[in-house]
């Protein structure tokens, strides 16, 4: 009777899995997408505030605020949000013994989410932005250099990951230093970032922008470093712009622009080989024969991209042009970072999918072993199910970074400026155009203007 109790316990568990874990994360992510697209940034918070209950996914719930937060200009909002999904990962970054141990049982999605290693470095980056638009550049100083603690502490933590430094957190810090006068640290900052698009332009396919090659040029000849300067023109095979610099009586204006949408987690099934269970074997034999290995299907995420028309922006502003460069590709960071990581996601499905065989011939002898009752037939007919049922893919990600992140800079007198935004597409098709009116820039000083566009969710492109 004890037996039965236990084994009813059991099944009722899976079984709740079973009817209540059918539907991915991403699959939840389609009406804010379709939000997204139409600017109804309202309407996608309220279907957002709908996870806000969900302890796994807390930190997603609140990243995805934070982002749409910011998408409605509301930066001390977005802040606020982001701030608390960064005190959540921090606090989850060491997982619980219960949910490692639910996760084997179960599947990965059972963990609370802490971010991938490229999230919890991008949250910082988002942050260091509102704090520039909301016009608090030491606050923005402060979060830069939480990343480079961040990004120093996945090298040592993740052998072998590609993500092992972020170009455009390194770029934009050494944008906030020069703004700042620490001429020396923004030099510093510059040659990180010029070592990581060395590295984006092998790993992620991102060539090295001309405005860094330009920024290397211009601090490392007010520095006094002639012998750098001298190497950075022969390897670039670029001239100095005018004076290499901002005119003294000029400020500049920052244009970011958030591309699309990253890519979103979907679930592929597929049969793996796996070594035998030690309970498939017959120990009661004198000749004891190793089993053959068993054939077990497991569940794996992999990445696909949404679809997305624009290209690239042009700023327009006086009489004055000048085009984004590609400056982070989000999408392809998250595909490497998958890569990186298949191999463990692999070996841990297999590994459960061992155990669920166990579970189901240890269920199956007690049934032959006695005569079971209707409960006992449902128990064991629920294990056998939900031992299938519950092997999902884990499809969490925080689904509303942009694609990539591109960028523009051009410098101005002090004054008040409507400012035009043109999104290219292909054939430089012009698929929007945003006007930005009342932009002020100041005298030696960095003005900020980001904008996020969401491409319809209608046509997603498979990878």
């Amino acid at each position: 009777m004890a037996g039965c109790l236990a084994m009813c316990r059991v099944a009722l568990l899976l079984g709740t899995f079973v009817l209540t874990g059918c539907a991915t994360y991403s699959d939840s992510f389609v009406a804010i997408e379709r939000n997204l697209s139409a600017r109804r940034y309202d309407a996608a918070l309220q279907d957002i505030e709908k996870q806000a209950d969900t302890k796994t996914d807390l930190v997603l719930y609140l990243l995805n605020k934070g982002m749409v937060l910011r998408m409605k200009r509301d930066f001390a909002g977005s802040n606020q949000a982001l701030e608390a999904a960064k005190t959540e990962m921090e606090r989850l970054y060491a997982a619980s013994v219960s949910e490692n141990t639910l996760s084997f049982l179960v599947n990965d999605a059972t963990v609370s989410y802490a971010g991938d290693d490229y999230e919890q470095v991008l949250v910082h980056l988002y942050m260091a932005f509102n704090y520039l638009e909301l016009g608090q550049p030491n606050d923005a100083r402060v979060e830069a250099l939480q990343v480079d603690v961040k990004l120093r502490e996945i090298g040592e933590n993740i052998p072998g990951n590609k993500f092992t430094e972020d170009a455009l957190s390194r770029y934009l810090t050494g944008m906030i230093y020069e703004e700042m006068g620490e001429w020396s640290d923004a030099m510093i900052a510059y040659r990180k970032a010029y070592d990581a698009y060395r590295k984006y332009q092998v790993n992620y396919g991102v060539a090295m922008p001309d405005m860094l090659k330009h920024d290397l040029l211009r601090l490392a000849k007010r520095q006094g470093l002639m012998d750098e300067y001298a190497e950075y023109r022969q390897e670039f095979g670029i001239e100095p712009q005018r004076e290499e610099g901002v005119p003294e009586q000029e400020g500049e204006l920052v244009f970011v622009l958030n591309n699309g949408l990253a890519p979103v987690k979907r679930e592929k099934v597929s049969g793996a080989t796996a070594p035998p269970p030690s309970v498939m074997m017959d120990t009661a034999s004198p000749h004891r024969q190793v089993a053959p290995p068993v054939i077990v299907n497991i569940a794996l995420p992999y990445y696909e991209s949404r679809h997305n028309k624009v290209l690239n922006a042009r700023v327009s502003v006086s009489g004055k042009q000048v085009s984004t460069q590609m400056m982070e590709n989000i999408d392809a960071i998250a595909r490497a970072s998958l890569d990186s990581r298949m191999p463990a996601i692999t070996a841990r499905s297999i590994a459960r999918a061992v155990s669920k065989v166990v579970i189901q011939e240890s269920v199956d002898r007690a049934g032959r072993n006695r005569d079971n009752d209707a409960a006992e037939l449902l128990s064991f007919l629920l294990v056998r199910v939900a031992a299938v049922a519950t092997e999902r893919a884990d499809t969490r990600s925080w689904l509303t970074l942009p694609a990539d992140v591109q960028m523009a800079r051009l410098s101005l007198p002090p004054g008040s400026y409507s400012i035009t935004i043109e999104l290219f597409g292909e054939g430089e098709q012009i698929v929007a155009t945003q006007e930005y009116p009342g932009v002020i820039i100041s005298n030696k000083r960095k003005t900020y203007l980001t904008q996020h566009w969401v491409s319809g969710s209608e046509t997603t492109t498979r990878r």
